[in-house]
């Protein structure tokens, strides 16, 4: 199992699980397999996706500290 926990705070993995509406132990197992991205910022997130109107079925939540997640629908 891949250590998160210096990555992610359990509070954000609870506020993003609900967002994309999925519980929080089908959140870490789509970690572990690269399905849900985790970005630091913005700018990292832009770097890779690009500035676009919409993200096709790109699924991401920016958080108040500025991370990003990413999930394919």
């Amino acid at each position: 199992m891949t250590d998160f926990s210096k990555d992610i705070h359990i509070g954000e993995l609870i506020a993003v699980s609900k967002v994309f509406q999925i519980n929080t132990y089908r959140m870490l197992t789509l970690l572990e397999n690269g399905s849900i991205e985790v970005f630091k910022n913005k700018e990292a997130f832009m770097k890779k996706y690009g500035d676009k109107e919409s993200y096709g079925d790109l699924e991401w939540c920016e958080l108040n500290n500025g991370k990003i997640f990413t999930m394919l629908k």
